[in-house]
């Protein structure tokens, strides 16, 4: 999903604890008083890229699937996603907004589609500002947009896993039936 991206990088993504978790079924020793940054740096010396890689791969297909669980529950509510009436297959704008207990989360989401395989997305939060990740809330716009029909899962060139996928044709199909 993400293997364009140095490894580096994705491991400074992760979790500390998940970073030690890692250290712990590897059987890597001396990471305990490590901060994040020692500690990405310890595991690129102490085990195989590919293992690296695919722990990485691992923890990225979680992440994508627990969050568009939360996606999909947020796009049904028209007060937390809304669609700029002028959004279209070639360019969606959306804001996403959350009521929280300390105050609102609002993000301006925007999708440009030059064609089905060329897809920028971009979010004003900090997971996908500093972190490069395909955020919940491009998530909630993107199931959004599928079940406005603005454009079908099939023709979105974007991250996606199966089981996201299926999540969503569930729950968009769902909707249309009733």
């Amino acid at each position: 999903m993400l293997s364009d991206v140095p490894l580096e990088l994705r491991l400074s993504r992760l979790t500390v604890q998940s970073l030690r978790n890692l250290c712990d079924t590897q059987n890597v020793e001396g990471y305990s008083g490590l901060l994040k940054e020692e500690l990405v740096e310890h595991l690129l010396d102490a085990i195989d890229e590919e293992v690296l890689m695919d722990f990485c791969a691992a923890q990225e297909e979680i992440y994508f699937v627990e969050n568009m669980a939360k996606a999909i529950k947020w796009s049904a509510s028209r007060k937390i996603v809304q669609l700029a009436p002028d959004s279209d297959d070639s360019i969606v704008n959306a804001t996403f907004t959350l009521r929280r207990s300390d105050g609102y989360e609002v993000y301006n989401i925007r999708f440009v589609n030059q064609t089905t395989e060329d897809i920028a997305t971009s979010c004003e939060c900090l997971e996908c500002r500093e972190k490069g990740y395909f955020c919940p809330h491009q998530m909630a716009v993107l199931v959004k947009s599928v079940a406005n029909n603005l454009f079908a899962i099939e023709d979105w060139a974007g991250p996606m896993t199966a089981e996201a996928e299926d999540l969503i044709n569930a729950n968009v199909l769902r909707k249309r039936w009733r």
